[in-house]
Parts: C-alpha cells; sequence; structure tokens
C-alpha cells in the first residue's frame, strides 16, 4: 500500500513523525508537507508563485525523509498526487494535528483540508488531530497519541475491505484524540460533526503610528447543545470519528429553492 502524509503544522512537527512512525509497517510511506506552520490555513492553495520543494530528513531514530513544499497543505497532497509519487497513493493521513479539530474549526483547519484534497482526488484520507491543554506544549507525548490513531485506523482499514474508508470515494474521515493529561480516553465514538457557534473575540489595540488593529485572542469555546457531537464527546475524553462529506449541498433544500424562478432577477421569486 502506498501511504502519503502530510499536515498543516509542518514538516518537521513532532506529530507528523510520530504517525508516519507509526504506519511505516502498513506499506511505502512517503511524506510530503508544508516548510512552515500553515495552521488555519484551511483549503486554500497557491495560485501565483512557484511550489519550491527540497528533501529534507525529518527527526527520529530510523532517520525518515520527506518534502517540504512552500505551500499550502492542499498544495502538498495535490503536489504529492500529481507530480512528486512515483505512483498514486492508496491512502493519505493528515496529522497528528497539535489541537483539536471539531466543529466550525473543520472549516478553518488545514489539516483537515490536505485530506479532503485527497478525498477530492478519489482517495481514502483520515485527519488526526490531537486535543491539548496547551498547543504549545512541545512535551506532548505524540508517540503515545500515534498508537491511539493506529488503533482507529487499523479498524477503518478493516471495515475498507468491503466498503472504502469514508463509504464515497469523495467523503473523507476526521479523528480526534482527547487530552491524554487526564489519562487514557473512555473509548471511541463515532458521531456528527457540531454546527454550535464558536464563542471567540478579537483583541483591541492601536499601533505606535495611530492605526487600529485587532487580533484574534487565541481563547475559544463552543456552544455546543448536541451531546452526541464531536464537541461534546472529545469534552468527554472520547475519541471521535466523523465521517465528512466534500459536496456541500444541502441536498433537503433543493426541492424548496426550485419552486422559486430567476428567470427575471429584477422581478424576485414568484
Amino acid at each position: 500500500m502506498n501511504i502519503l502524509i502530510s499536515n498543516d503544522d509542518g514538516i518537521f512537527a513532532p506529530g507528523l513523525v510520530a504517525l508516519a512512525m507509526a504506519v511505516r509497517d502498513l506499506g511505502d510511506v512517503t511524506v510530503v508537507a508544508p516548510d512552515s506552520p500553515q495552521s488555519a490555513m484551511a483549503h486554500s492553495i497557491t495560485l501565483r508563485k512557484p511550489l519550491a520543494v527540497q528533501y529534507v530528513h525529518l527527526p527520529g531514530p530510523d532517520g525518515l525523509e520527506g518534502v517540504a513544499v512552500a505551500g499550502r497543505p492542499a498544495d502538498c497532497v495535490r503536489l504529492a498526487v500529481r507530480n512528486l509519487m512515483p505512483a498514486r497513493p492508496d491512502l493519505v493521513l493528515s496529522g497528528i494535528n497539535a489541537g483539536a479539530n471539531v466543529g466550525a474549526n473543520v472549516f478553518y483547519s488545514g489539516t483537515v483540508a490536505a485530506a479532503a484534497e485527497a478525498a477530492m482526488c478519489g482517495i481514502p484520507a483520515v485527519a488526526f488531530s490531537a486535543d491539548m491543554d496547551d498547543i504549545n506544549d512541545d512535551r506532548a507525548d505524540f508517540v503515545a497519541i500515534a498508537k491511539y490513531c493506529r488503533c482507529v485506523l487499523d479498524n477503518l482499514l478493516a471495515r475498507a475491505r468491503s466498503t472504502p474508508i469514508g463509504n464515497d470515494p469523495r467523503e473523507l474521515i476526521s479523528v480526534n484524540i482527547p487530552t491524554l493529561s487526564s489519562g487514557e480516553p473512555l473509548g471511541c465514538r463515532v458521531c456528527e460533526q457540531s454546527d454550535a457557534e464558536v464563542d471567540d473575540q478579537y483583541i483591541r489595540d492601536v499601533s505606535p503610528e495611530g492605526i487600529e488593529r485587532y487580533r484574534l485572542g487565541e481563547l475559544f469555546d463552543f456552544n455546543d447543545p448536541h451531546v452526541e457531537s464531536d464537541v461534546a464527546l472529545l469534552r468527554e475524553r472520547y475519541i471521535t470519528v466523523t465521517p465528512l462529506r466534500i459536496n456541500l449541498t444541502a441536498h433537503e433544500k433543493l426541492d424548496s429553492l426550485k419552486h422559486c424562478h430567476y428567470d427575471n432577477p429584477a422581478k424576485g421569486c414568484t
């Protein structure tokens, strides 16, 4: 099996190395990731400048090698699939991200975007993220986190012998591991993505030149009413497994909207 691994924390992120080490026995592993952190870059791609690549040695006991790309996570997967890999990957893994990607954060996440780009290519993909007390804590045990990721992946692959990992070639799986500082996860739950509003704030200041500025604060929370959502279950210290779709069409709205006639926009719907 040809496995492509990417992320949004950058080529030298410990979570990426831990994930690569955890799955090396499954097949031929290729690592292609951004050359610098790309958190919250979502599904952006680079259009107007060339994507420089550099072949690098990754930190770790077995001397992993990887390709650093001067671009976004989606760039990395697109370029790897189209140019950098000698054969099309059978599976794309993204992560392990330092920080959870649940609820609305799925839309901002470069980790999820890398997996989504693979799904757009019809390649099975899984995004792995880890909840942390402090995402800047370089003492986080990604080796332990990777063991849980591998356990989930093994179960997904066992199911995939009869059904693709995401049920459909244009689907992906988002997996979140709860913080391990309070002990082992309570279990693993398949659940929906929360659609709760994010409670955050912008911090205002004024530059020395008198320019008004706003910076998004680091603290945020979810106002989550859904007890079976990824947000709620991760808080309860469950591993969450959430299938996601590339196709964002709200199919239940199609029929009602078709009753509006837009032939003459000046007259509105009739």
